[in-house]
């Protein structure tokens, strides 16, 4: 007579299916720990490159004009005003190239405090004003000084702010043109401020035709932090290159922007960049002048900021 053995069983107990989810669920947990810490590593350098990107780009616009103030092309004397500066619109801050640089603590009471897009209080301003890039028009006929019409190949736009210059001097003055396409004209009206006419006020010189004679666009820009598109705050800037504000956003996230000037002091004597707007104004020192010094903070996501300053030298001051 055969007895039969017994069974052995096959398969996982209870106790030994309980012990593998318990280990795959604390595997799945570090899996799943990883992945958060990587994805927040991931937006944290993604914010902070952000922010380094944003602040290394407001910092070179800002010193891009500065670099240049008082830039007047071809000549180095001071420009001659054909430009009507008794025009209800005209102000010397905004248009007078001889005065390049200014810069305010506080903008209550100044002119383009209208211009201006939610202004953070207690940040600075600056305006910067220079030749700038090469108009489209080229003189192809000699100018006399009282010339309305400067027959040109090429024209630039109406209403625009040039400087034509040469060796023997430079004057600034207001496109009347009709249009992109004619010669240009300092006529007395069409445009915003117009200018003043050639009896009353003839060019410096003659000019010739040719290389000789520079004309260049106008640059006329202040610098402020304001309200933003996507951000609370941002970098923002009022250019006057055609006789009327325009108020644009260039950065994001630049919550602040402190400005101090160094004055020439002669002697070979160190620059001390501590002098502030208001200080320049009461010592009536804008003209001395030689460099600046610029600071901004610039803020982004997961909380990060971070400061970003420089010292920028006036070229057209340096000695």
């Amino acid at each position: 007579m055969l007895v039969k053995g017994k069974q052995l069983e096959k398969g996982f107990s209870l106790v030994e299916l309980m012990i593998a989810l318990v280990l795959g669920l604390f595997l799945i947990g570090g899996v799943i720990s990883v992945f958060i810490g990587s994805s927040q590593s991931f937006n944290a350098n993604e914010a902070l490159s952000r922010v380094q990107e944003n602040g290394r780009f407001a910092i070179e616009l800002i010193a891009q004009d500065v670099r240049n103030t008082g830039y007047k092309g071809s000549c180095f004397v001071n420009a001659l005003d054909i430009i009507d500066t008794a025009d209800g619109d005209y102000e010397a801050d905004a248009y007078d190239i001889n005065d390049p640089i200014k810069g305010w603590d506080d903008p209550t009471g100044e002119f383009f405090v209208g211009d201006l897009t939610d202004y953070v209080a207690g940040t600075d301003l600056i305006l910067v004003k220079h030749a700038a890039e090469a108009a489209g028009a080229i003189l192809s006929a000699n100018v006399d000084t009282d010339d309305v019409t400067f027959t040109t190949i090429g024209g630039e736009t109406p209403g625009a702010i040039l400087v034509m210059s040469d060796a023997a001097g430079c004057d600034i003055f207001q496109n009347t043109a009709a249009s992109d396409t004619a010669d240009l004209q300092r006529g007395t009206a069409g445009q915003s401020i117009n200018n003043k006419s050639a009896a009353a006020q003839p060019l410096s010189h003659a000019y010739l035709s040719g290389g000789s004679t520079n004309i260049a666009r106008f640059s006329s820009t202040l610098f402020y932090v304001g309200s933003g598109l996507t951000s609370s705050r941002a970098l923002r800037s009022i250019s006057y290159d055609n006789g009327a504000p325009n108020d644009q956003e260039l950065v994001e996230g630049v919550s602040n922007l402190t400005v101090t000037y160094a004055i020439a002091s002669g002697g070979g004597a160190s620059l001390d960049y501590s002098n502030t707007a208001t200080q320049v104004s009461a010592a009536s020192d804008w003209d001395d002048v030689v460099a600046v010094r610029v600071t901004i903070d610039v803020e982004g996501e997961q909380n990060i900021s971070h400061q970003f300053s420089t010292t920028i030298a006036l070229r057209n001051r340096l000695e």
